[in-house]
Order: C-alpha cells, then sequence, then structure tokens
C-alpha cells in the first residue's frame, strides 16, 4: 500500500515541476517560493488541527536549520526547472539519496555499508556525464546539483527532528518559515499577475503539499526502501511531460547519466532492504 501513496506522491511532485517550469522566469523567485508556501499554509493548518497536533516543533533550532536547507534547495530546484530541460533536471534531483548517504554518517550517525558504496560511485558518475561542459544550461545544472544536495542536508535534519516531533508538524513549521523569511525579499518587488499564473502557482501549492502528505503517509505505510525505489516514477512522468509540453528530447549524455543516477538510487534501495529485512528463520 505504501508504493501505490508514493506512486501518487511522485505523480503530484512531477506534475508541481510541470507547472514551475510553465510559469518560467516571469515570476521572481522569491515571489514564487513565498507564494507556494503562503497558498498551502490553510491546507496544513485544517489538517493539523483536524488531527489534533500542535502548532510549533520542540526542537526549535533543529526547524530553522532545516528550514534554511529547506528554502536554499527550493530556490535551487524553482530556478533550475525554468532554465533547463525538465526531464534532466529531475535526474539530477535524483541524485539527492545518494548524497544523503554520503552525509548520513557525519551528520544523524548512520554508517553507510560497503554495498552502498558501489551505488554512490555509480550515481555520482552519472551525475558527472549530465552535468557535461559546453551545455547552454550548465550553470543551471550546477544550481540543480546545488538543490539536491541541499535538499539532501534538509532530510537528514528532518531524520533528526522525527526523533522529536510529528512530521507534519515539521512540513507546517518549514513552510511557515520559509513563508515568512521570503516574504521579506519577495513583498518589496511584487509584481502583478495574470490569472493564469494565479491558478499556476494554486497548482504548485496544491500537489507539493499533496505529495509531502501522500510521501509522509507512505513511508509509514511500508517497508522505507520499497517506498523509495518507487519514487523513481517521477523521472518517467518528467521525461513524459517535457515530450508532451516542450518537445523535449534528452540528449544520449543526458539519457546515460540519469540511467547511471537511477541504478545507483536502486542499489542503494537494495543494500537498505537487505540491512531492514528480517533474518531468514
Amino acid at each position: 500500500m505504501g508504493v501505490l501513496y508514493m506512486l501518487f506522491a511522485s505523480a503530484s511532485f512531477a506534475t508541481m515541476s510541470l507547472f514551475i517550469k510553465t510559469l518560467g522566469p516571469a515570476v521572481p523567485l522569491a515571489q514564487l517560493v513565498f507564494l507556494r508556501c503562503l497558498l498551502a499554509l490553510p491546507v496544513l493548518l485544517i489538517i493539523l488541527r483536524l488531527k489534533n497536533r500542535p502548532l510549533l516543533a520542540t526542537a526549535r533550532g533543529g526547524i530553522v536549520l532545516r528550514t534554511l536547507f529547506g528554502m536554499s534547495a527550493m530556490h535551487c530546484f524553482f530556478y533550475a526547472l525554468t532554465h533547463m530541460p525538465l526531464a534532466d533536471c529531475i535526474f539530477i534531483g535524483r541524485a539527492q539519496p545518494l548524497i544523503i548517504a554520503l552525509f548520513a554518517p557525519l551528520v544523524v550517525g548512520e554508517k553507510t555499508p560497503r554495498a552502498a558504496w558501489l551505488a554512490i560511485v555509480t550515481g555520482l558518475v552519472g551525475v558527472a556525464m549530465i552535468l557535461r561542459p559546453g551545455m547552454a544550461w550548465q550553470t543551471a545544472a550546477w544550481v540543480a546539483l546545488a538543490g539536491a544536495a541541499f535538499s539532501a542536508g534538509a532530510h537528514l535534519l528532518v531524520r533528526r527532528l522525527n526523533r522529536t516531533d510529528y512530521p507534519l508538524v515539521i512540513v507546517f513549521n518549514f513552510t511557515l518559515l520559509t513563508g515568512l523569511l521570503t516574504s521579506f525579499t519577495a513583498l518589496p518587488v511584487f509584481i502583478p499577475l495574470s490569472g493564469r499564473q494565479w491558478l499556476l502557482i494554486a497548482g504548485v501549492a496544491l500537489f507539493s503539499s499533496l505529495g509531502q502528505l501522500l510521501m509522509t503517509t507512505a513511508y509509514r505505510k511500508d517497508q522505507a526502501p520499497a517506498v523509495a525505489a518507487s519514487s523513481y516514477s517521477s523521472v518517467l512522468l518528467s521525461v513524459l511531460f517535457g515530450y508532451l509540453f516542450w518537445h523535449e528530447i534528452p540528449q544520449p549524455a543526458a539519457w546515460l547519466g540519469g540511467g547511471l543516477i537511477i541504478t545507483g538510487g536502486l542499489l542503494l534501495v537494495r543494500s537498505r532492504f537487505r540491512i531492514s529485512a528480517p533474518p531468514a528463520a
């Protein structure tokens, strides 16, 4: 059942990416992030009240750090989506689990199994192939990689926060703080939006929040390795969306690099599954 939830979560995140890329660079990054948070807050607040959960997290310092990492990741990801092909951006973003495995021993004290190092190296070689020199969107590709690194840091901090706070409380606090921080840069230069742009931003807020809730549910209902493996369906949807809406076809190097990233991710999932699997009777 968790795998099904994760498939829907991946579809939600891919749809969010589609809306962001459709918006393009016409909307300032800070304004886009601010509105995404502002529109998502009422939904998260209603769910928290229905579940009778507290509004504020107990680990305040951890929440601030998670917000800084997550906000940076969001800015990088939104920028990359509007400046490079959709599928290539998602390929690079899927390096996030590999970066998490690389730094987990330092941040949360989790030991990286020996088998996982092959996965990490395989995935990073794939990233290097996509970050090939001479491409017009090379800067955007590096920004996408930075976004994956910031996102990895945010997820590692979430692992620590989960020891003290309910996941939805963490999401709400992150959304609230990110909205407050970006308001200082977004509001002074706020530009008027068309009805179409408001609809697209509402879609970004809706599908990003829906994706987070579905993903949280997925990890509660099934083994983490199986759920993580199903998250790679977002790559297929992104390739399809890129072709249907912008006639984007990934270059051979991007296909090969993306394939290596996904292979590395699945190898990592396999190594985690071996660790978490119960011993045979």
